[in-house]
């Protein structure tokens, strides 16, 4: 009977630890579905800075000065997004179709290897 009143007591975890857990929540720990999530909260983040800058730069133009702080910061934080969500899309990109390495078995193949890959980049 003490053995059942002396059960197990799990300390009580902080609200940063809660907040952490819920990410394990929503992708249930798969790296692809944690890349997928990322890549969706940053296109709204995105969206939402796009939206800003452009009423605030309609506010600017209509003679609105004191929207201008905000309109370069709305700017600055979408340009951020963007190169963010440009890494994003190409990762998963990748992960849709994975390049495949040539095989090079001679020097003679590598040589025109390196020749293919001046030629589809516009050099001599």
């Amino acid at each position: 009977m003490k053995e059942d009143k002396q059960k197990e007591v799990k300390p009580m975890r902080s609200p940063i630890e809660w907040f952490f857990k819920l990410g394990d929540y929503v992708t249930k720990g798969d790296p692809l579905r944690q890349q997928d999530f990322t890549y969706y909260m940053i296109f709204i983040l995105f969206s939402a800075f796009a939206m800003m800058f452009v009423s605030n730069l309609i506010r600017v133009i209509k003679g609105d000065w004191y929207s201008l702080i905000w309109t370069l910061v709305g700017f600055a934080i979408m340009s951020l997004q963007y190169f963010s969500l440009k890494g994003l899309y190409q990762m998963r990109q990748l992960r849709k179709k994975p390049k495949v390495e040539p095989k090079v078995e001679s020097i003679n193949e590598m040589l025109k290897l390196f020749k293919e890959d001046k030629m589809l980049k516009g050099g001599k």
